[in-house]
């Protein structure tokens, strides 16, 4: 069963992908540039993810370093997972 975390950023991924879909539909080991990703969709999704991590009370929030454009989307989950951690 998924976590909250992995489906709230599975959700943020498909949300600016604009791809159809639902959650269940993203497999972990689709990587960003499958979904239609580019440099600036790389940067949005950072900025939503730095927004949610920052939602949750964390101190560390997500810059856009930390998303490179070739990353899977598991890769993505255990970036947010660790923050939250």
């Amino acid at each position: 069963m998924a976590s909250t975390i992995e489906n709230d950023v599975k959700q943020i991924i498909l949300v600016i992908s604009q791809l159809p879909g639902t959650i269940d539909d993203l497999n972990n080991d689709t990587t960003l540039p499958e979904l239609g990703y580019t440099g600036n969709m790389c940067n949005q999704l950072a900025q939503r993810l730095d927004h949610y991590v920052k939602s949750k009370k964390t101190a560390t929030g997500v810059s856009n370093a930390e998303i490179a454009c070739d990353e899977t989307v598991q890769d993505i989950i255990d970036l947010i997972t660790k923050k939250l951690s």
